[in-house]
Formats: structure tokens, sequence, C-alpha cells
């Protein structure tokens, strides 16, 4: 979720606002705030312009193709990503200190650029295939716990450094220059995948590739250090742990039990599957266009983005003048769009399936607006973490994906096998769509016992 999270203002926005509403603020000098508000807006485009990298899947599948992965162990590092995500609830758990967020935050963008630098010296290296799969793998994984966890943080600290009314300036620059640069990102490295900018020219293409994990590294170690010069305001009375299972399964119970939201959970996870798929789209290059599917890699990461700047500000309108329902169906359908065109695109037309991938992606946007729509307002900080927790469960459909391609097309051909995962994927994001029109309510409100409840905590 978080990763699609950074995509749109809108819907994040509205939880920063609830989450000030419910924090014990300290006010910090207007200075303090605008530092605070560049240094988000800084971070946000640093992770939009090493999105080649950071959006695991896209990128690693053509380079596992490049060394010789079968498709199964070349849907892993998107698999391990999405199953780690979860981790924002385990740091809300086992740091909760406010006076911690701060190094929190540098140690995760430090830590991803220490293991992306790591993976471009061992791409680089005179090293055995699988050993440099392991480290990709390893590095996706680290990057699942650390990236969504960093952008968490962030956001948390946009909520409790700055004011309401001054956010506008980190969010128009974050959320419009950002997509911007995702775009600049992808053609430049569609650009060095291709060698047509005088650098490794070497006949093998995993150089290249290690110039785009050095390039991210960069990036990253550059948000590190911003973000060590943000301002947290110190709280009136600092937050304690509490003890795993109160805190984590505790409140994942009480939010299953709620119907609204246990069919919300369902139709997510149904939905996020389509996530695990883009690694399957990305190898299918090969039999669409006869060649390699990393000399197309940029090409498609840069359609995905331009398509997702579109549909944000087409989906945020929407979303402004229907229901929390219709924004959740609208991107789902797209994203289920995205799925079933790859099954019939030709060589002329395929480029536009990752234009939808991109724009449908915004689910993780919208999803998360149901259930935040659907919850009290004590329980928004809560659920908001347990929608993180909904891509673990999608996570293993990926390696499921790539299995079916890779003996299916033993059994029979490689397009074949590719478009039976497409179908199996599109099964069961058909499946949750079903499922979120008759059993999801247009406008979901918090039952009647959690309004009752904010009504006398506002009282």
């Amino acid at each position: 979720m978080f990763r699609c999270l950074v995509s749109d203002a809108s819907g994040v926005s509205s939880y920063i606002k609830r989450m000030s509403l419910e924090s014990n603020l300290v006010s910090l000098p207007r200075g303090q705030q605008m530092r605070n508000l560049l240094v988000f807006a800084a971070c946000t485009g640093l992770q939009y312009l090493a999105a080649p990298i950071n959006y695991v899947g896209l990128m690693q599948a053509p380079l596992f193709r490049e060394l010789g992965a079968t498709d199964s162990i070349a849907n892993l590092p998107a698999t391990f990503y999405l199953g780690l995500t979860f981790s924002p609830v385990i740091f809300a758990w086992l740091i909760p200190y406010i006076s911690w967020l701060k190094r929190n935050l540098v140690a995760c963008y430090a830590a991803t650029a220490a293991a992306q630098a790591l993976v471009a010296m061992c791409l680089h290296a005179d090293l055995p295939d699988d050993v440099k799969i392991v480290m990709v793998i390893g590095q996706s994984a680290l990057f699942g716990i650390t990236g969504p966890a960093a952008i968490a943080f962030l956001w948390e600290i946009l909520g409790r450094g700055t004011d309401e009314s001054r956010r506008g300036l980190a969010l128009g620059l974050a959320f419009g220059v950002g997509p911007v640069l995702a775009v600049l990102g992808s053609r430049l490295s569609g650009e060095i995948l291709a060698g047509s900018l005088g650098i490794a020219r070497e006949s093998l293409i995993v150089p290249r590739f290690a110039i785009l994990y050095a390039f991210a590294a960069m990036l990253m170690a550059l948000a590190a250090i911003l973000s060590s010069f943000v301002i947290v305001p110190r709280p009136q009375v600092e937050l304690d742990r509490r003890p795993f299972t109160q805190a984590v399964f505790g409140g994942l119970l009480a939010f299953l039990r709620n119907p609204v939201l246990r069919a919300a959970t369902i139709v997510t996870i149904a939905l996020y599957a389509g996530n695990t798929i883009i690694s399957n789209m990305s190898l299918y290059s090969e039999q669409v266009y006869g060649d390699s599917p990393s000399r197309h890699a940029g090409q498609q990461s840069e359609w995905r983005f331009a398509f997702k700047m579109v549909a944000g500000l087409a989906l945020g309108r929407l979303l402004t003048q229907t229901n929390p329902k219709v924004g959740l169906l609208a991107t789902g359908s797209i994203f289920l769009s995205s799925v079933l065109f790859a099954m019939i695109a030709t060589a002329d037309n395929y480029i536009l399936v990752f234009g939808l991938y991109g724009a449908g992606e915004l689910i993780g946007v919208y999803a998360p607006n149901y259930i935040l729509s659907a919850s009290g307002k004590n329980d928004m900080r809560r659920n908001l973490a347990f929608v993180t927790m909904m891509m673990a469960p999608a996570a293993p459909a990926g390696y499921v994906f790539g299995l079916i391609s890779e003996t299916a097309g033993e059994a029979w051909n490689k397009t074949i096998g590719y478009q039976l995962s497409f179908a199996a994927c599109a099964a069961i994001m058909l499946a949750g769509l079903l499922l979120a029109a008759i059993r999801l309510p247009a406008r979901p409100r918090p039952e009647a016992g959690d309004q009752e409840h904010d009504s006398r905590q506002d009282g």
C-alpha cells in the first residue's frame, strides 16, 4: 500500500489532518515548520526519482532474466518486498516513541542506501549469478521493511511538525513535481539500459543495472542526510510500548469484527494481487517484442508513471463528486483491465498495459481511503496501520504466478504460460471487485459504538 500511497496527496492528507487532531502537538516557529515541509517534499521527490528500482518488480524481473533465473525466481524480489510491507505495524509497536521519529527515518533511508549500494557493487563484480540473485532478493526484502516504514515516519513528522494550513506547499511540491521526477527517472533508466548514454557499453547488460542501483543508493543516501534536518516537536506525554498481543493481535481482531471492514479487507487483498503480476508482465515482453525484456523496462516504467499522474488528478476529482466505493471500484477496474489487456495486446499496443497498470496502482490509495471512511476517529491510525499488512497475504501470489507461467510454458509454450498467469490474476481481482460491488456500502460509516465513543472523546 505505501508504495502507492505516495502517488496521491488527497487520500493521505485527510489521514494527516485526522492524525493531527489526535496528537499532542507543540507549536514550532514558522521557519522550523518550513524546514519540515521542504524536507518532506524533497524526500518524497527523491523516492519518486528512484522509482525504477524502488518500485520492486518491473526492473528486477528482466535483470533476473539476464542472470538466467526462472520465472518463479524472477518473481521473488516483488514477493519478498510485498510480504514484508507490514513493517510500519511492527515499528509502531516496537518503537512508539515520538522522540525517536527522526532517528528512525534517517536509519531507514540509510539502510536502504547501503543495501542498494551493496547490490550495485555485487552486480558489477565478477561473482556467480546465483550470488547476485540472492543479493537482489535480500535487498528487496530489506526494502520491504525500510521503505514503507520510512514513508510512514515521514508522513508522521509532517503531521506532528507542521500546521495543517501550511502543508499545501509540501503536498504541491511532492505530488506535483514528484511524479514528473518518476517519469524522468524512468526515461534515464531506459537510456542507461539501452547503452545510449555512452556508459557501461559492455556486451553484458547486468553492469548497467548496477548503475541503476548505484544511482538509487545515492538518492536514498541524500534522503537520509536531508531527513536529519527535520525538527520533531517534543510531545507533552511520550507514548509507551504496549504488550504485543494487545497492541497488534487484539487490535486486528477488533478490526476484523466490523463486517464492513472485514469485507473491505478481503476485497483489498484480492485487488492487491495485481501488484504481484508486474514481474510476469515485464518478462512477457520477450514474447511480445521478440527481444530482451530489459530493453523495454525503462519505457514501460515511464508510461506507468505518466498514466498515474493523469489518473491521480482525474480520480481525485471523481472522489469529490461521488463516494468512497466509486473510487475503490474505479481504480480496481482499471487495475483489472491492465491484466486482461496484457492477455491480448500486440507489440503495437503492449506499452498501454503498463500505463493502465500505473493508473490502477492507485487502488493503494482508494482502498485505504474506503477503510478510513469506515473507521471511528479513535481507530483511524490503527486501521490504516493494518492496511499495510494486507500486502503480505497477497505477496505469495507473485511466486504462484511465476510457477504458472513456468510450468505451463514448459508444457505448452511461454506465451500460453504467461497468459494463464494473467488469467489467474484477473480471476482473483474480479472476485474482489464483485465482492466490493455486492457487499460494500457506498458511504461506509463507523459502527454505532465507535461513533458514540468518538462523541464522548470530543465532549
